[in-house]
């Protein structure tokens, strides 16, 4: 087998605008590297044996999606790491800013990490605490699809003293309280099994990973919760539809103060005013 750089192989999924099933991968491996399908085939067993990537049932069949059977870095500081991760040296003397770690585990709710807009949502929190001036107005925060959990976890690690995440499908709920307690933050995170009802205006932030419609249809809801000053990040919506929720938000006082957009979906943070 021809030596080859793992993390060059791995790049292959992340840049892909769909999933890849194993012969779809191993083609794309042929093809970037020039090498024969069976090649290509020892390649892909090696990156499974390597814990770099693995195989997810999904919608039915089965793809090659990276793992996070080990950790893996999302952001400049946030990391996902499987549960049960004790600290290594490969994260804590990795340059750059302090790490935070989200212990999350590989269960069918969303939020672990693969989907772009995750990933946006994760940027745009790391973004928001950390490079935007300015302390945001207080301190408790609201996650409204919550999936595996991992924004409510992201936002309380990067400085957030509470959080109350809702969602309505109960296998989502169970998920993210068991990850909710992996990672030391049942006293900080509540997680409801219900919509999100209207709030006195008491938040600071409001992360949303939704569809467009909904993140549409949700647009007066978050105002009403949120006090001045206060950050919305959403994520969920295509790139084509980003104009138009964003007018929708600005028509309710919000402007947008970061954007970022990958494999044709868009990621935001929203500030009121």
């Amino acid at each position: 087998m021809a030596p080859f750089n793992p993390d060059d192989l791995v790049a292959i999924l992340a840049e892909s605008e769909e999933n890849l099933t194993a012969r779809a991968y191993i083609g794309k491996i042929s093809e970037h590297l020039g090498v024969p399908t069976a090649g290509a085939r020892k390649m892909l067993k090696s990156l499974v044996n390597e814990r770099k990537v693995a195989y997810q049932a999904l919608y039915g069949s089965t793809y090659v999606m990276e793992s996070f059977l080990k950790p893996v870095r999302i952001t400049d500081r946030f990391y996902i790491v499987p549960p049960g991760y004790a600290a290594s040296p490969e994260i804590e003397t990795t340059p750059g800013p302090k790490p935070l770690t989200i212990s999350i585990h590989q269960g069918i709710s969303f939020g672990s990490g693969h989907h772009p807009t995750t990933r946006l949502c994760l940027e745009a929190l790391d973004h928001l605490f950390f490079s935007m001036p300015g302390p945001l107005p207080g301190k408790t925060a609201g996650d409204v699809g919550t999936g595996s959990g991992v924004l409510a976890i992201a936002a309380c690690l990067a400085g957030m003293e509470v959080c109350t995440a809702w969602d309505i499908d109960a296998n989502a709920v169970s998920e993210a309280r068991k990850n909710v307690t992996d990672n030391g933050l049942e006293k900080r995170i509540t997680v409801i099994d219900d919509y999100m009802p209207l709030q006195d205006p008491s938040l600071a932030l409001i992360c949303a990973n939704l569809r467009y419609p909904t993140l549409k249809q949700l647009a007066p809801l978050f105002k009403e919760s949120l006090m001045p000053k206060a950050s919305l990040v959403l994520s969920g919506l295509r790139d084509w539809e980003q104009a138009d929720l964003v007018a929708v938000y600005r028509q309710l006082g919000f402007s947008l103060i970061w954007e970022k957009t990958c494999k044709h979906w868009s990621g935001l943070v929203l500030s009121l005013m």
